[in-house]
């Protein structure tokens, strides 16, 4: 079973915008009481995040975009199953949050299929997504946690120091995996970790293979040469004539930078106005294209273009193909990401966001952007939206944490030599 993603965007009746917002962020602070008054979110068994934000009304130049709702969802199996769990378990409180929103039936709050058929009509897809931990549900993530944590509690016990004292690594393992035996509930019978397809084996060992696959580019280049001339022409031509775009430091809402910083995982939603014409538009798609295929087949163990911190991201094309919104779920601080993006990322990130309005000036698509440290991170700034309501499911536990977890659950059912006991206990 594979996660998926789910992004609805729905215009709002725009003289209800401060109820919504009122009603969302009221939400929002329930889930951090764990009071669950409106939405019981533990009873979610599919989800590993979700969230809604209110896209406010806003005009860029001639363009007029009326206020929106956005919800999105990153889930196990099946979106129908998925739709059903939402509406059985918050199916009131949902009802009341699309009242809000034009074109919302009068019965979905007593029709389930009325209710899903609503969502579904306007759904919009990824058009790129990623998943640090692809083949691992919300219920895997949750049990391999309690397995790390038991064992944590078994080393930890004051009254079993003298007993394992002097062990060696094989002989510890072996006293954890007697114990494990013995504690009831704990899930430990399935394989934790996933094997990768042929079709991600094959892109990985092409992606890591050393760059003497050139010989096997340069006829392929050759023969693409008649486009990527004019393409890097007509490129060059286009950032010639971007032009800087006024700081809207002032309009950003107050409220973003007070749900950052304070637990493990954080969130980021990132909205900006698409460059216009269809040179831009197709760029765009193509490089968005690319990473979607790499994230699916390549980067599914856990980083990202080597920020190891993401959880789940997307992006999505919206209005018509004017915006693009940004979703991020990840690990530590607001600096600290930015920080791994311009290191770690920065040419694969460049590529997408140099096609939108405002951002640092760039060079052939991928180059400068995001280098330009202080600039892209006050551009990331200007462009965030307040979250009003974010939940995940193991919100203490890090991308590191997740996939240490499987390795461990991997291998308790395995009798380990010292050099693998050493190594799996690392894992602890």
């Amino acid at each position: 079973m594979s996660s998926n993603a789910l992004t609805v965007v729905t215009p709002i009746q725009p003289d209800k915008v401060k109820d919504l917002d009122a009603l969302l962020s009221e939400i929002g602070e329930d889930i951090t009481n764990k009071t669950e008054r409106h939405i019981s979110f533990s009873q979610l068994t599919t989800v590993h995040f979700l969230r809604w934000v209110i896209l406010p009304e806003d005009h860029e130049g001639k363009q007029y975009y009326q206020p929106q709702l956005a919800f999105e969802s990153n889930y196990d199996g099946p979106l129908d199953a998925h739709l059903e769990e939402l509406i059985r378990v918050g199916g009131p409180a949902l009802a009341r949050i699309y009242s809000y929103c034009a074109g919302c039936p009068a019965n979905v709050a007593s029709s389930v299929e009325s209710f899903k058929r609503f969502l579904r009509l306007y759904q919009l897809p990824s058009a790129a997504f990623y998943r640090a931990y692809p083949n691992h549900t919300v219920q895997d993530v949750l049990d391999n946690t309690q397995v790390r944590r038991t064992i944590q509690d078994f080393l930890d016990d004051p009254g079993r120091a003298a007993d394992l004292r002097g062990l060696k690594p094989e002989q510890l393992c072996q006293e954890i995996q007697k114990y494990l035996a013995t504690v009831p509930r704990l899930k430990l019978e399935r394989d934790p970790e996933r094997p990768l397809s042929r079709l991600d084996r094959f892109v990985q060992s092409l992606m890591e293979s050393r760059p003497v696959q050139l010989a096997v580019g340069i006829p392929a280049g050759v023969l693409l040469l008649p486009v990527l001339v004019p393409t890097v022409l007509a490129l060059l031509w286009k950032e010639s004539r971007d032009k800087a775009e006024p700081k809207t430091q002032d309009m950003v809402d107050p409220r973003v930078e007070g749900q950052e910083d304070y637990k493990v995982q954080n969130q980021l939603t990132h909205l900006v106005e698409i460059r216009p014409g269809w040179f831009r538009q197709l760029t765009l798609r193509t490089v968005l294209g690319g990473i979607n295929f790499l994230a699916r087949h390549y980067y599914n163990r856990g980083d990202l273009g080597g920020i190891p911190t993401i959880h789940f991201a997307r992006w999505v094309i919206i209005d018509g193909g004017k915006r693009l919104l940004f979703f991020s779920n990840y690990d530590g601080s607001w600096e600290r990401y930015l920080g791994d993006f311009i290191d770690q990322a920065a040419v694969g990130l460049t590529g997408v966001w140099s096609n939108t309005r405002g951002y640092p000036k760039t060079r052939m698509l991928f180059f400068k952007g995001a280098t330009n440290e202080e600039d892209f991170k006050q551009w990331t700034r200007d462009h965030q939206v307040f979250t009003q309501v974010w939940y995940s499911a193991h919100a203490d536990e890090s991308v590191r944490n997740i996939l240490q977890n499987v390795g461990v659950c991997a291998k308790l059912k395995t009798q380990l030599q010292s050099r693998e006991a050493e190594q799996w206990l690392l894992k602890l």
